[in-house]
């Protein structure tokens, strides 16, 4: 279970580092004139949003894999890190290109409401969960909901600060130079996490 959870962690933060998680809303918050507290919250209740879809669906995963442990006495030690690795593999050779959200977008064209705009980016958020995480949802759900519940908290905590962190830095001018690094090599970086814990957890329940 503690390598199920440095790997949540793990994975909150570099999906958080992800530009589009964060680079538009700057890029809207710029164009509408926003102030450092509007933009704060906007981007909170996006966090929250995108946690909220993750976690739901987590749930339901969890639910799978408790009902899996009770069935199948392997599961825990053999089936659900083996389920790990296998997803990590998927990931780290399927290193998808990603679309780049670029601050020089003429987001200005689509002048809107502050009110739409939050609606917009809650909901894209919310139907965005994060797959990535959702193996280790299940994989946690045969030690119990408890430790599905643990993960999940784990998993908001540093997304949502994670994701206002970086927000809040880009709002205010500071460069990240190193995002784009993550945009182009996340599935690598998800599939090398999601092969380290598999393997751990073969020795660390």
């Amino acid at each position: 279970m503690f390598s199920l959870l440095v790997g949540i962690v793990a994975l909150g933060l570099v999906h958080a580092l992800i530009p589009n998680h964060w680079l538009p809303l700057v890029a809207v918050a710029k164009a509408e004139g926003w102030s450092k507290k509007e933009i704060t919250k906007v981007a909170f209740l996006s966090a929250l949003a995108h946690v909220s879809g993750t976690v739901l669906l987590g749930i339901v995963l969890g639910n799978v894999g408790q009902t899996l442990a009770r069935r199948y006495d392997d599961y825990v030690h053999i089936i659900a890190p083996v389920l790990l690795i296998v997803f990590g593999l998927i990931y780290f050779t399927i290193n998808l290109p990603h679309h780049h959200h670029s601050k020089q977008e003429d987001v200005s064209a689509y002048k809107r409401s502050k009110r739409r705009w939050i609606l917009i980016f809650v909901v894209m958020m919310f139907l965005s969960p994060c797959l990535e995480v959702e193996s280790l949802f299940l994989s946690a759900g045969a030690y119990g909901m408890n430790h599905v519940f643990a993960m999940a908290v784990a998993y908001a905590i540093v997304s949502i600060s994670g994701i206002v962190a970086l927000v809040l830095l880009a709002f205010q001018g500071v460069k990240l130079m190193n995002a784009h690094f993550f945009e182009h090599h996340e599935k690598r970086l998800t599939g090398g996490i999601l092969i380290g814990v598999g393997i751990l957890s073969f020795f660390i329940h």
